[in-house]
């Protein structure tokens, strides 16, 4: 799916939930939905968190596309590199490893190249490509684990923000205000906490499932590639 595409579903969807969300709201007779988590909050959420949430939400939706097991482990790879093993010359073997891009495309590469130079090389040939790719593929995933750590760093800030707007509110009222002289400084307090909680929650647990999806790519990609190797190592 094209980039851009998939960046303007996100946005439908976001605009779909506040559409339904202002419904709810309307439909009690409250202030709206929009109103109560967005417009409440203040510029941090305006200008910040929410700019932020859709960063967020077309991170996970990018990198789950990405990481798919056929994508990082394509079944036809293994099967491809032994059929051009077993070819008269092994024709055609030297064009397909160098084009090569996914974990276990790589690995075959690295650890046919020292096939002549014995197991132990072989081993450490392949083991080294797959920790090279791993560690590139987990640096791009850090920009979830650095939005789920942020955030609510961010929704804590706009909470003693708020705090003090509604202590400046008691003071201005004389230590005697009207609830309406602190509503706004909760409002700003609760609805940022609120932000950075939506948006770290389903980071790191999006983090998470794509580190143990990663590893577990990276454990098979490994096995399948001694499978293959091993076997032509002198």
């Amino acid at each position: 799916m094209p980039k851009r595409l998939l960046s303007l579903s996100v946005l439908i969807n976001l605009i779909v939930v506040l559409g339904q969300t202002n419904s709810v709201w309307a439909a009690n007779g409250n202030t709206n939905g929009f109103e109560r988590f967005f417009i409440a909050g203040g510029p941090l959420v305006w200008l910040v968190l929410g700019p932020l949430s859709i960063i967020t939400c077309m991170l996970i939706v990018r990198y789950f596309l990405a990481f798919r097991n056929k994508r990082l482990l394509p079944p036809t790879v293994g099967k491809r590199f032994e059929f051009l093993l077993s070819q008269p010359g092994q024709a055609g073997l030297r064009e397909f490893i160098e084009e090569q891009s996914t974990l276990l495309g790589r690995a075959l590469a690295a650890g046919y190249t020292q096939t002549t130079a014995g197991p132990e090389a072989t081993l450490d040939a392949l083991h080294e490509s797959l920790q090279q790719d791993a560690s590139l593929l987990n640096r791009r995933l850090e920009w979830l684990n650095l939005i789920g750590n942020v955030a609510p760093m961010i929704g804590l800030f706009g909470t003693v923000w708020g705090m003090i707007d509604a202590f400046n509110g008691i003071v201005q009222a004389g230590g005697q205000p009207q609830p309406a002289d602190l509503a706004q400084g909760i409002s700003v307090a609760l609805v940022t906490t609120w932000w950075g909680l939506i948006i770290a929650i389903p980071a790191l647990a999006a983090y998470g499932s794509l580190r143990q999806r990663l590893d577990a790519c990276t454990a098979e990609a490994a096995l399948t590639a001694e499978a293959i190797l091993l076997p032509l190592a002198k």
